[in-house]
């Protein structure tokens, strides 16, 4: 049993890693995260914390590492029309390319939302 839990923890740690190395390279450039003074690497892991605690299935259930690629991919495109690619391939996973966009837009309330805790934890009485 405690293998089990063992190996389903590590599955899921492996599933995570794609997503959180597109959000470190992406947020080590934006300029809110620096303006505030924030860590890329918190943000993205307070990110891909949400989103695995929003995907559907348990650790280690291959449709998550499905789901976790696409948001990587996601947020890894170049413009639109490289989104738009991405989307479409997508679609039967989250069930229409309007699904997938909306899943994919979906990652900025994400990081909004953990930067808004980083902010608050660092500056709890700036309320």
């Amino acid at each position: 049993m405690i293998l089990l839990a063992a190996l389903l923890v590590a599955c899921a740690s492996k599933e995570q890693g794609d997503l959180r190395e597109a959000l470190v390279a992406k947020l080590q450039d934006d300029s809110d995260l620096k303006d505030y003074k924030l860590d890329a690497a918190t943000i993205a892991d307070c990110v891909v914390a949400d989103v695995t605690n929003d995907l559907p299935g348990f650790p280690g259930d291959p449709r998550r590492k499905e789901y976790l690629t696409a948001y990587a991919r996601f947020y890894a495109a170049k413009g639109p029309g490289d989104f738009e690619k991405v989307a479409e391939e997508y679609k039967d996973l989250f069930g229409s390319v309007k699904k997938a966009n909306e899943a994919a837009l979906r990652m900025t309330d994400y990081i909004m939302t953990c930067m808004g805790q980083a902010i608050e934890r660092r500056d709890p009485e700036q309320k």
